[in-house]
């Protein structure tokens, strides 16, 4: 019986997931081949202090460094 209650849960945790909302999000992400979207901010400085944006990094390599404080 505490198996069939273990299994049950875990299809309705398994279900939960499979159905959610934020899969509905997934087209939204750019494409292998694609242009990359243009990223906008105001804290985003390059060497010089200046704002660079993504036009002017064609053809670099470019790291993009996430970090949060949490």
């Amino acid at each position: 019986m505490k198996f069939l209650t273990h299994l049950a849960a875990f299809g309705v945790f398994a279900l939960g997931l499979l159905s959610s909302p934020a899969r509905a999000d997934e087209e939204k992400f750019p494409e292998v081949g694609k242009p990359a979207p243009e990223i906008n901010g105001k804290v985003w400085f390059n060497q010089l202090g200046a704002e660079p944006n993504l036009a002017s990094l064609r053809g670099s390599a470019v790291m993009l460094e996430f970090w949060a404080t949490w």
